[in-house]
């Protein structure tokens, strides 16, 4: 198992992250460059998605959902 440790300043701040691949992977150096941009877009993604939209996400718990952990 071979680690990339890479790093990416953004707008937002600095971006830290590894890859963690096979010795005998057949990525190529394009392919492994586009895993950590895809890495660090998802990330800004998270950071810049609206409130509102999160919110949306976390509702308010449901009387089964309750009842659920009551019962546990």
């Amino acid at each position: 198992m071979i680690k990339i440790d890479f790093s990416f300043d953004t707008q937002y701040g600095v971006y830290r992250d590894a890859l963690h691949l096979d010795d005998n992977h057949s990525f190529t150096e394009q392919e492994i460059e586009a895993m950590k941009q895809e890495r660090v877009d998802n990330w800004i993604a998270v950071i810049t998605t609206p409130t509102e939209q999160v919110e949306e996400i976390i509702e308010e718990p449901t009387e089964e959902f309750l009842e659920e952990v009551d019962n546990g």
